[in-house]
């Protein structure tokens, strides 16, 4: 947030050229010197430019960077000032302003000792006019100043109560991530248990089932007893078994795949994609590109389960692309069709009326932290689903 708050400050620096710009074109006053305003109004232009870039780069983040930046700010505008003219200058203004940009860092520290500075820096700018006429020139000063302390006061009031909320802020949605996380654990021992209790059961009972029919098939052969259409009958029975045991292995590996655990979420897509890829009759094309173990790898295999499985029911596809990536510290989760297409409001409409399904996996998404992209239309759909990669756990753990 902090960094985040510094690329606010390097923006809101550029636009100020244009009140200091306005102030060069008064009219002549006493103290006033053009050639020197221009040479440091274009010196805060090209600093304002070089900052901005430089914050998107590395944001300050740290009270000295801070300072500093803040110190260069006031060296260049107290320069600006003496220049155009000291106390008499509308640039003088500059210092009432400058405090509130401050407050956008959540510093409140940096906004209290910006104060004395900002105060110190402008007695230095009326000092040309102390020394000319300091009976009249020193009320005004000291007025003045009064006023930048207030401001200072009050904007070190205002970064304060930002802050705080911002820390709320902050700690509400590391109990909602903690919360999420707990329900996907939570889903995940269900859905093992229940993934080993029909490989123990169901599937062992199926397994027996079909080496009876087996035993009974050789037996009558052997013995010559089995009529042709018991040996049809037996066969289509063998055939049943044998298709309902593979649907019965591809729901555990649904819904408990241990190769997440084992392999990573890459091979995992691999997997999924390739079952999905056969139920539906589209091609698939992967491009998983990460570097490591990420954060919430259940919870972005299961948006993709989610997203494969309504293509396979929806979209009547004919080629799919499964793209994972990291980029700028966010794990991309990209699944794009060619099928029908869906409204995209429509996920929104069905997360209100508490339907379940990719609706669910847009709400979970959201509150792990991320960001859950729709762009849809006949024959171009693509849904992106963002994570922060460097997560407290897995959500819902990995194994």
């Amino acid at each position: 947030m902090v960094a985040q708050s510094s690329r606010y400050v390097a923006w809101s620096r550029l636009p100020f050229f244009i009140p200091l710009f306005l102030a060069g074109q008064q009219p002549a006053v006493d103290y006033f010197h053009h050639f020197w305003f221009n040479c440091l109004l274009g010196v805060y232009l090209l600093w304002s430019l070089v900052r901005l870039l430089w914050v998107h780069r590395r944001p300050v983040t740290g009270l000295r960077g801070a300072v500093a930046t803040l110190i260069a700010d006031l060296l260049i505008i107290t320069g600006l000032a003496a220049a155009a003219g000291g106390q008499d200058s509308p640039v003088r203004y500059a210092y009432f302003a400058w405090p509130l940009a401050t407050v956008l860092w959540q510093m409140p520290k940096v906004t209290a000792a910006l104060g004395p500075v900002c105060m110190a820096a402008y007695a230095g700018m009326s000092l040309p006019h102390l020394l000319d006429d300091p009976t009249e020139a020193s009320w005004p000063v000291v007025v003045d100043e009064v006023y930048v302390l207030w401001v200072t006061g009050v904007c070190t009031f205002i970064a304060l109560l930002l802050g705080r909320r911002a820390r709320a802020v902050s700690d509400l949605l590391d109990t909602r991530e903690l919360l999420l996380d707990d329900a996907l654990a939570a889903e995940t021992r269900e859905r093992s248990d229940l993934a080993d209790a029909l490989h123990d059961g169901a599937v062992q009972t199926l397994l027996a089932a079909l080496h009876d029919l087996e035993e009974v098939e050789s037996e009558a052969m052997r013995t010559g007893a089995g009529a042709s259409a018991g040996s049809a009958a037996l066969a289509r029975a063998q055939t049943e078994l044998r298709g309902t045991v593979k649907e019965m292995r591809e729901i555990i590996f649904d819904l408990h795949p241990h190769i997440l655990a084992t392999a990573g979420l890459e091979a995992a897509l691999r997997a999924a994609g390739d079952r999905f890829a056969r139920r539906g009759g589209f091609a698939v094309d992967y491009d998983l590109r990460l570097p490591g173990r990420v954060g919430h790898e259940a919870l972005l295999y299961s948006a993709a389960r989610e997203l494969l499985g309504n293509i396979v029911k929806h979209a009547r596809a004919s080629h799919v692309r499964v793209r994972l990536a990291v980029d700028d510290g966010t794990t991309v989760l990209t699944v794009h069709d060619d099928g029908a297409g869906f409204d995209p409001r429509v996920v929104r409409r069905r997360v209100k009326e508490g339907h379940i399904g990719l609706a669910s996996h847009y709400v979970r998404v959201e509150s792990a932290g991320g960001r859950f992209l729709v762009d849809s239309a006949p024959g171009n759909t693509t849904i992106e689903v963002r994570l922060p990669r460097g997560a407290r756990r897995a959500a819902g753990g990995a194994g």
